[in-house]
C-alpha cells in the first residue's frame, strides 16, 4: 500500500507543471479560444499563471489570474460597422494595437509584480497576434514555448516552426482568396505577403526590441526567439480552409472553443418553437457593435426581416430597436452555439469570424456571411467555394461531418501536445530543419546558383574541345564564331 501511495505521487508530480499562459489581446472572442485550454490544464493538474483581460469569475484551482483588466479598453461590442471604434482612431492598425499593448502591459502592477517575483515555469504558452514582445518572457525563464492562433497563420507565423508558405495555393490570411487563385490573384498574394514581409522585417521587429529588452541582459536577437516555439497550435482545420502541407509542430484544432450544448431560456426556446416556418440567427460577433449600422443600412435589413416568413433572433446591443418587426427577437448576448443547435433553425447570418462559423458548422446550419476586416474576408472565400456560405443545407451538414470526424476533440488534441512538449523537454525533434536555414538556402538558390555555375563550366569545356581538336561544335554553341564569319 505504501509502495502504491509513493507511486502516486510520483506520477502525480511527473504530469504536473508549472505553465505560463500569456494573452493580451483584449478581444474576447481570441480568449474565448485560449481559455478551454487553460481551465481543461488547470483541471488535469497544472499550476496555470495566465495573464489575460478576462480573469475568472469565480476562483478555480490551479489556476492563478494576472488580470490586465484597466490596462486598455476591452474589445468587447466596441468596433463599429463600417469602420472606427469607441477608444482607438480608424487608423490604428494591428500593428499599432500590439506597440501599444506592449507598452501599457509590462508598465502595468500585475506584471511587473510578476517579473520581479521568483516565479519559475516549466512551459509559456503565448497568443500569436499583434506583437512579438512577450518572446522575451522565454529568454527570462528560460524554458519552452508554444505559440498559440485564435485565426488563420499568417506567412511570417508559419516560419516559426518552418511550415512551407507556398503563396501559389496558400493565400493570405488579409486577403479574400481561397487556395484555387488564378493568375491576378496570385499577383496580389505573393505582392501582399512581400510588402508585410518587408515592414514586418524593417519596421516592427525594430519598434519591438525595446520591450523584449526589458527581460535582461544577454536577450537573442527577436527573430531568433520568434523561431524558437516547440510547436503552434492553430484555431484552423483543414476542411473549412483547404488542406496544405504542414509541419509536425503545426497543430490544427480548429473548433477547441466549442462547449457541450445546453438549453436555453424558457422565452427563447418558445420565440423558435412556435415559429412554423423556422427561425435564422443574425450576429456580428462578440467585437462589432450590430447596433451601429448605418440608419439606411438598418431599415433595409428590417425591412428584409419583415418580409420573412421565418422569425428572426438578433444580436443587438441597445433595449429597442427602431422599426423592429414581430418577427425580430433582440438580444445584447446570445448563447449562440445553444441557439444554433436548436432544430428551427434555418440558416445563420453573422461577419464570418472562425468561431461563429466553427459553431454554425458543427451544428450543419447553412450561412450568409457579411464579411468585415481581417481574416473574415479569406474565411468567407474558403466557405463560399465549399457552398456552406450560402443556403445550402445538404453542403452545410456534409461539411459538418468533415469538420467534426477526428480522432481527439481539439481540447483533447491541445492539451495532448502541450503535455507532450512537457514530457519531452521542449520536444526539439518536432522542429522542421527549415526553422534554422537562411532564406537562401531554403529556396535553393545556392544549389541553383552551383548548378548554373557548372553546366556553364561543362559548356565552356565541350567548347574548348570542338576548338582544339577541329569538332563539329553543337549548333547551341556556334553563335560566337558565325558573328566572326559575317564581320
Amino acid at each position: 500500500m505504501y509502495s502504491f501511495l509513493v507511486f502516486g505521487c510520483f506520477l502525480g508530480s511527473a504530469l504536473s507543471a508549472n505553465i505560463l499562459a500569456v494573452f493580451p489581446h483584449p478581444g474576447k472572442s481570441h480568449f474565448d479560444v485560449f481559455e478551454p485550454l487553460v481551465l481543461e490544464l488547470a483541471a488535469r493538474g497544472h499550476q496555470m499563471t495566465v495573464m489575460s483581460f478576462y480573469p475568472q469569475k469565480t476562483p478555480v484551482a490551479n489556476y492563478t489570474d494576472i488580470s490586465l483588466v484597466g490596462t486598455s479598453p476591452l474589445r468587447l461590442n466596441r468596433v463599429k460597422i463600417g469602420g472606427g471604434d469607441d477608444t482607438v482612431p480608424d487608423t490604428f492598425s494591428v500593428s499599432n494595437v500590439g506597440l501599444h499593448l506592449c507598452s501599457k502591459i509590462f508598465k502595468s502592477k500585475p506584471v511587473l509584480d510578476l517579473l520581479e517575483s521568483d516565479a519559475r515555469f516549466d512551459l509559456i504558452i503565448l497568443e500569436m497576434f499583434d506583437s512579438d514582445c512577450f518572446l522575451g518572457l522565454v529568454h527570462k525563464y528560460k524554458v519552452p514555448h508554444i505559440g498559440f492562433n485564435s485565426a488563420k497563420t499568417s506567412p511570417d507565423q508559419d516560419r516559426t516552426v518552418g511550415t512551407p508558405n507556398y503563396p501559389a495555393y496558400v493565400s493570405h490570411i488579409n486577403l479574400p482568396f481561397t487556395n484555387r487563385m488564378g493568375l491576378f490573384h496570385r499577383v496580389i498574394n505573393v505582392a501582399y505577403t512581400l510588402m508585410l514581409a518587408v515592414e514586418r522585417f524593417f519596421v516592427l521587429l525594430w519598434e519591438q526590441r525595446g520591450f523584449y529588452q526589458l527581460m535582461g541582459e544577454g536577450v537573442p536577437p527577436l527573430e531568433q526567439l520568434v523561431h524558437n516555439a516547440s510547436l503552434i497550435l492553430v484555431n484552423t482545420h483543414f476542411s473549412l480552409l483547404g488542406s496544405r502541407p504542414l509541419v509536425p509542430a503545426h497543430i490544427e484544432v480548429g473548433g477547441i472553443h466549442i462547449k457541450p450544448v445546453k438549453p436555453l431560456s424558457k422565452d427563447l426556446n418558445n420565440f423558435l418553437n412556435e415559429s412554423t416556418e423556422g427561425a435564422i440567427i443574425f450576429s456580428m460577433g462578440s467585437v462589432l457593435k450590430s447596433s451601429s449600422f448605418p440608419v439606411n443600412k438598418r431599415q433595409a435589413i428590417m425591412e428584409a426581416f419583415a418580409e420573412l416568413p421565418v422569425r428572426v433572433v438578433m444580436k443587438w446591443e441597445n433595449e429597442s430597436l427602431p422599426g423592429k418587426p414581430d418577427n425580430v427577437m433582440i438580444s445584447n448576448w446570445l448563447p449562440q452555439r445553444d441557439v444554433l443547435s436548436h432544430p428551427k433553425i434555418r440558416a445563420f447570418m453573422g461577419h464570418g469570424g472562425l468561431l461563429s462559423t466553427g459553431e454554425a458548422i458543427t451544428s450543419g446550419v447553412p450561412m450568409v456571411l457579411i464579411p468585415m476586416f481581417r481574416d473574415q474576408g479569406n474565411n468567407v472565400a474558403h466557405l463560399t467555394s465549399l457552398r456552406a456560405a450560402v443556403n445550402y443545407r445538404e453542403k452545410a451538414k456534409d461539411l459538418s461531418e468533415r469538420f467534426t470526424d477526428r480522432p481527439m476533440s481539439p481540447l483533447d488534441t491541445a492539451v495532448y501536445w502541450t503535455e507532450y512538449v512537457l514530457r519531452h523537454k521542449g520536444a526539439r525533434h518536432l522542429r522542421s530543419p527549415a526553422v534554422d536555414m537562411p532564406w537562401y538556402q531554403l529556396w535553393l538558390l545556392d544549389v541553383a546558383v552551383v548548378l548554373l555555375v557548372c553546366l556553364a563550366g561543362l559548356l565552356l569545356v565541350i567548347y574548348w574541345l570542338a576548338r582544339r581538336y577541329n569538332l563539329k561544335i553543337p549548333h547551341f554553341l556556334q553563335l560566337g564564331s558565325s558573328r566572326k564569319k559575317i564581320q
